[in-house]
């Protein structure tokens, strides 16, 4: 799995950095995308945002988790 891949398909999108971006200022719940949590904390960094956007520009292989 690829670190900011939401929904599990293989490669992060627009929408899953929007739904990481509402985890991260509170608005929804982890739950929604904890395909960016990458150190299992319960919560998502500026750092895992950050490299959840660079897979959406290069793709999953650069950071693949799991």
């Amino acid at each position: 799995m690829c670190l900011g891949d939401c929904n599990g398909d293989g490669r992060v999108t627009i929408d899953d950095v929007v739904r990481a971006v509402g985890v991260l200022l509170g608005g929804n719940f982890l739950a929604t995308c904890s395909a960016c949590d990458a150190n299992g904390d319960g919560r998502i960094t500026v750092d895992e945002l950050v490299r959840a956007v660079g897979n959406l520009l290069s793709g999953c292989a650069t950071d693949a988790q799991g």
